[in-house]
């Protein structure tokens, strides 16, 4: 299936990131893969210690408002080649699983954390994401995150849970803290 956590509050990648831990303890082989983020956040490492594979872009250059028309043109080129690299993975994880598929069983996770945004900004094509969700959705649970996701990712969704802001310290000025925000 197909899950999507998206809104303005927090609690997005935070709730993606226990599924994947979930999925792991479960046994089931997770790949979480970050767009619009680097390998310092702190569950990063943790995920790694548990067995799950992470995937995120070579280089970033912060926010996408900031970045040129060669950071972008990077930008859109790892993201594409990250996609590729989940379709890779998915098929590893089919070709393992062949001879023991069974009916409504999870065969592995695959988070897409912060691609709502990649999409939503035009450095990911949503057609191709779209293509790789629904050739892959019998096997594989999918979790994307991020903020504003297409109506066409809503319809091919099977879970849509929205993290609605009331308050957050950013508002009184009080920036991002390491361990709790990432």
């Amino acid at each position: 299936m197909i899950q999507i956590y998206h809104g303005d509050g927090k609690g997005k990648t935070t709730a993606a990131v226990g599924l994947a831990v979930r999925a792991v303890g479960s046994g089931l082989p997770v790949l979480f893969v970050q767009f619009l983020k680097d390998d310092t956040s702190g569950e990063i490492a943790m995920l790694q210690r548990l067995g799950v594979e992470t995937l995120h872009a070579p280089q970033m250059y912060g926010f996408v408002s900031r970045m040129c028309e060669e950071e972008l043109a990077k930008t859109r080129a790892y993201f594409a080649d990250m996609l590729s690299q989940v379709e890779m993975w998915i098929a590893k994880q089919k070709k393992q699983h062949d001879n023991v598929r069974k009916e409504n069983t999870v065969e592995a996770v695959v988070v897409l954390d912060e691609v709502l945004h990649a999409v939503k900004y035009g450095l990911l094509d949503e057609s191709t994401l779209m293509e790789v969700l629904a050739s892959n959705q019998a096997q594989i649970e999918f979790v994307l995150s991020g903020r504003n996701p297409s109506d066409k990712l809503l319809a091919l969704a099977d879970y849509v849970t929205e993290m609605k802001k009331e308050k957050h310290p950013y508002e009184q000025g009080i920036s991002a803290r390491k361990g709790i925000e990432f």
